[in-house]
């Protein structure tokens, strides 16, 4: 009985098959994802279009609600900040336990400040952008994130194609807890530059910092003079300028108990002390700072806000 012809191994079926055309498809596909990327890269807009990065940035500037916000003190006293030991407080001032920033035992001397936490931050930017990342500027020789002279670490975040440059430290810490600090420190700087919490600072509040806050940073000087000699008034014809500006910063800071303790502090440095109106009567405005002091150091006391914002 004859056997059958089978047909040689190396002879196919005209034509493509299926299986050949899928491979085809799915190269197509791939080489035109890569240039896609590509073209992306390259024009800094990574597949985003100017109205959806515009979008995420409205998104990232949205205010954080009140139950993310925390607080922590930030000492204001130069001279409470350089004690030796514990606790850090000057003979100008006392240790109180703060009720806004969690019950810590700080000077008097400080302000509040309103900040995000890693977590805040984190869970923002991935509901506006699922694929955002960072990176550190520089790295070692074992290719870990390289510090700087400061401890502290640049990086580069980029969030819906867009790219900003931040800085973070970990101030006082020290080991895995201080390399998360910083972390995360550095994306919430690099997060303000997009606008994120930026609206935890204000603009009379900044005022408050470049005036009151430089010149408790003078070397070697304490922030108070004798009673005695601060009761001259200033040469009107040439420091009128400068009490109108002052007086404009008290203002301003007239709700805050550190921006006011400042802003007596300078006060007496400088021999500011015109006579202004008051409740009805006319006072020295260091003795009008002294009653506003002490009434909002009774309000903090009974678990009233006397605190300033920042980021």
């Amino acid at each position: 009985m004859a056997s059958a012809i089978e047909a040689p191994a190396t002879i196919q079926a005209e034509g493509p098959t299926q299986h050949t055309q899928n491979q085809a498809l799915e190269e197509l596909v791939t080489r035109l994802e890569r240039l896609l990327e590509k073209e992306a890269t390259t024009s800094g807009t990574y597949g985003y279009t100017r109205a959806e990065q515009l979008e995420a940035l409205h998104k990232l500037r949205e205010p954080f609600p009140t139950s993310e916000i925390r607080h922590r003190p930030q000492p204001w006293c130069k001279r409470c900040s350089e004690t030796q030991g514990w606790p850090k407080v000057c003979g100008d001032h006392r240790l109180v336990k703060c009720p806004n920033c969690n019950g810590q035992k700080i000077t008097d001397a400080h302000i509040c400040l309103k900040f995000i936490g890693h977590a805040e931050a984190t869970n923002r930017l991935l509901n506006v952008d699922p694929f955002w990342g960072w990176e550190p500027m520089a790295l070692d020789q074992a290719g870990l994130p390289q510090y700087d002279g400061n401890r502290g670490m640049w990086i580069r975040m980029t969030v819906c194609g867009m790219t900003r440059i931040g800085y973070g430290d970990a101030t006082g810490k020290n080991g895995a807890n201080a390399v998360k600090e910083i972390i995360g420190d550095a994306i919430r700087n690099a997060g303000m530059r997009f606008g994120m919490a930026l609206d935890l600072w204000t603009s009379s509040e900044l005022e408050i910092i470049e005036s009151g806050g430089a010149s408790l940073e003078d070397e070697g000087k304490a922030p108070g003079q004798q009673p005695g000699a601060s009761q001259n008034p200033p040469a009107a014809a040439d420091q009128s300028a400068d009490v109108d500006a002052f007086q404009k910063r008290v203002s301003n800071g007239w709700n805050h108990l550190g921006a006011t303790e400042m802003a007596l502090a300078e006060a007496e440095k400088k021999g500011i002390n015109p006579v202004v109106p008051f409740e009805g009567d006319h006072l020295h405005i260091q003795d009008v700072l002294k009653i506003r002091i002490k009434a909002l150091k009774e309000k903090a006391a009974q678990g009233g806000a006397t605190e300033r914002t920042a980021a």
